[in-house]
This record gives structure tokens, sequence and C-alpha cells, in this order.
């Protein structure tokens, strides 16, 4: 059977998540440099890669970069992941012995019915937890540092459930935390490899953004009228993980733009060597003032000129304007 035609086969008899993902395509092509051909007479070791693949490359909330931007999981970073796992299988099924009595998974090749008892066990602990206001776990002041959740894949989401302190799955989400932050899997991954034995997948590249905005205390507080124009403070942050010892030129050129784009980044120049002299003037003097004092900028201008003979300004207007431009500058990085 043609390629394409036994593809076509593969991708209409696949699992429901896995028809029309881009996954399938990517586990196809691994196999079939694996093995020197596809499985067509028995399709579940792609399924199964698929579906690792899938899971692995759902993207977090605050995630800007991985599978679904053009970079795919490569022979190189399945080899790495599957070496990682069997180092730390033996850690993992020490922990499975350790809460759930046994080393294998408790709900072995079945996603939907793990994720059915996270849900169910969360709810459950928490409706307990409720009844039993005496508990040592109930003083809200000893909570803050007993606080954690735990993240599963749903459908192509990850979800997250607060777990109750004391409970299995707070000791899960304990010992999933631990297991990620060692090895660089993803959360929501180490959960499914812990309760299915679905290997997680180390992702070539994992960019991030978190953001934050603040209304300015100065702003007007009536949130009903759009009107306003009220300033709000906006922090940003990018962090970027790479997992892989053979980033391309291409794909770190791809990252360089990404950031640009996300953090709103310019085509602008830094600020000169004036307009930093000319910011911390501004400021020495107690400026910039609330409101435009033709006074104040006067003296700006003074002090200015007599400190740079080759760049007088002539009037107030100039040098305020200039002043205006850094300004403008500071507010395109935090203020939206």
């Amino acid at each position: 059977m043609p390629r394409q035609s036994l593809l076509n086969e593969l991708q209409n008899n696949a699992p429901p998540d896995l028809q029309g993902h881009p996954a399938l395509l990517n586990a196809a092509d691994l196999l079939e440099t694996i093995n020197g051909n596809l499985p067509a007479e028995s399709p579940e070791s792609l399924y199964r890669l698929a579906e690792r693949i899938r899971i692995n490359t759902i993207k977090d909330a605050d995630d800007l970069y991985g599978i679904t931007d053009d970079i795919g999981i490569k022979l190189q970073d399945l080899v790495a992941s599957d070496y990682l796992v069997s180092c730390i299988e033996p850690w993992v099924s020490q922990i499975r012995e350790e809460l759930f009595g046994a080393p294998e998974p408790p709900f072995n090749n079945d996603l939907r019915s793990a994720v059915h008892w996270v849900e169910s066990t969360a709810r459950a602990d928490e409706s307990g937890s409720s009844k039993a206001s005496d508990s040592a776990f109930s003083n809200p002041a000893g909570l803050s540092f007993l606080k954690r959740n735990i993240f599963f894949p749903e459908n192509n989401t990850i979800k997250t459930v607060w777990v109750q302190p004391g409970s299995l799955l707070h000791s899960i989400s304990r010992k999933i935390e631990n297991i990620s932050s060692s090895t660089g899997f993803k959360p929501h991954a180490v959960t499914v490899y812990l309760l299915t034995g679905l290997e997680p997948i180390l992702l070539r590249i994992v960019i991030a953004v978190k953001s934050g905005r603040a209304l300015l205390p100065s702003e007007p507080t009536d949130l009903n009228d759009d009107r306003l124009g009220r300033r709000r403070l906006l922090k940003r942050s990018l962090s970027i993980e790479l997992h892989s010892a053979d980033i391309s030129p291409a794909e770190l050129k791809n990252i360089y733009e990404r950031y640009r784009t996300e953090l709103k980044i310019r085509k602008t120049k830094t600020l000169s060597d004036e307009q930093v002299r000319l910011f911390y003037l501004v400021r020495k003097e107690g400026g910039p003032p609330a409101k435009g004092s033709k006074a104040f900028w006067n003296r700006i201008k003074d002090t200015w000129n007599a400190n740079h003979e080759n760049k007088p300004y002539k009037s107030w207007e100039g040098i305020y304007q200039r002043y205006k431009i850094v300004e403008r500058k500071m507010d395109n990085l935090f203020i939206k």
C-alpha cells in the first residue's frame, strides 16, 4: 500500500483524540526511521507513541513555544527521553509501591480512568475536609505552605485541581513536583506516567511567559467606564528552557523572534547617553511635575545648556519634548 494511503488508513482508525492531530504524523515519521517501515498490521505502537507526543506537548497556559510551533519531537529527543525514563523508572516504581501498594501503574494504559480517579478523589477529599472543621489542617494560618495542585491532561488542555493537605493526592503531587523539577518533564506528563505508565517526553524547547497587571493608584477606579483611559502597570517576564544539545540556528532565530513579538519589543534604538543624562537630570530636579510646568522645564533647559554647550536648547518646549520621548520608551516596557 502506498505510504500516504497507509497513513490515511492509520489516521482514520486512530483513537478520537489522535485523529487529525499532528502528533500522529510525528510518531509515524519517528517509527518509520526506527523500524524501517510503518506498523501497518499492528498500529498499537504508533498510537501509543502518538499519544505520548500528544500528552507531552499540550501547552500550559503560559507556554508560547513547543511541538505545535513546527519543532516536533526529533529522534534524538525521543532517545534521550526514553533513556531518562529508564533512569527514573526504579524511583517511580518505588513511589507507586509506597502510595498504591504495587510497583505497576494503578491505571495501566487507561488515561480516562486515571483522570476520573484524580477528579473524583479531589472532590471527595474536599467534601471530607469541609466536614472536619476541627482537623489540624483546618487552620488557615497553617495552610499556606501546604497548599499545592496536581496537574493532569483533559482532552487537549491541562487541568489543575487543588489537593487537600494530608491526602493521598497531596502526597502524589509532592512526588510529581520532585520528579518534574529533577528531570524537566512537565508535571502533567509525570502524573500520567505515574498513574498509567505512559512515558513522558522531554521537549526540546519550552518558552513560557508570565504577566501581571495592576491599576496604578493614581488612576480613576471606575471600572465600568472604559473611556477613562486608565494606565495599568504591566509586568511581563519570559523563560526559555532548552532540553536538547542540538538546537539549530533556525530554531534559535525562531526563539529570538518569538520573544521579541511576545514582549512587544519594537525596532527602536535603546536610550542614548544623552537621553539617559536627561532622564536623571529631570529626577534630580524633582520632576517631572504632575502637570506641565513652564518654570520647571525652563530650569531644566538652563541647567542642560550650561553643561552641554554644543547641544543647547532654545526653548523649554524643546527639552520637554525630548524628555517625553524617553518617557514613552519606558511606558512601552511597563505601562499599558
